[in-house]
C-alpha cells in the first residue's frame, strides 16, 4: 500500500456564451410575441399601418395585409385582438344610426308640450251628410 496522498484537480470547463434571451415586453396583461414569429408578423403590420395613418391600425386593414402574405385568418384575428389590448385601446364605438321610423318627434307647441307626429294624430271621422 501506498501512502502517497493523490490529488484530484478539478478543471471547470467554461462554458459557451449563451444566447442573450430577448426582454419579454408586458402591458396591459398581454406579451408582445416574438419578432420573427408569425404572430409578432401580424403585430408588426398593426405597427406599421399604425405609423403610416398616425392612428390605430383598423381590423380590416390588419386583415387584409395578413390575408396577402398567407396568414391564417383565425391567427391574424386573435392577434389583432391581443394587439389592441396591449396598446391599451377599447372597442370603438358603433356609431349608430336611427332608422326613420324610430325617429321621434321633437315638435313641442305654444306652451312646451310635445306635439305628437302626423302618423300618432287620429285621423277625424268623416263628416256625416
Amino acid at each position: 500500500m501506498s501512502d502517497e496522498n493523490t490529488t484530484t484537480e478539478v478543471v471547470e470547463q467554461e462554458k459557451p456564451a449563451e444566447e442573450a434571451k430577448p426582454e419579454k415586453i408586458t402591458a396591459n396583461g398581454v406579451t408582445r410575441p416574438k419578432d420573427g414569429s408569425i404572430t409578432g408578423r401580424v403585430w408588426k403590420i398593426a405597427d406599421e399601418i399604425s405609423a403610416a395613418t398616425k392612428a390605430p391600425a383598423e381590423r380590416k386593414d390588419v386583415m387584409d395585409a395578413c390575408k396577402a402574405e398567407n396568414i391564417n385568418g383565425a391567427t391574424a384575428a386573435t392577434q389583432y385582438g391581443k394587439w389592441r389590448k396591449f396598446n391599451g385601446l377599447k372597442k370603438a364605438p358603433k356609431a349608430v344610426t336611427p332608422k326613420a321610423e324610430d325617429v321621434q318627434s321633437t315638435a313641442v307647441d305654444a306652451n312646451g308640450n310635445p306635439v305628437p307626429a302626423a302618423e300618432d294624430t287620429p285621423a277625424e271621422a268623416p263628416a256625416a251628410e
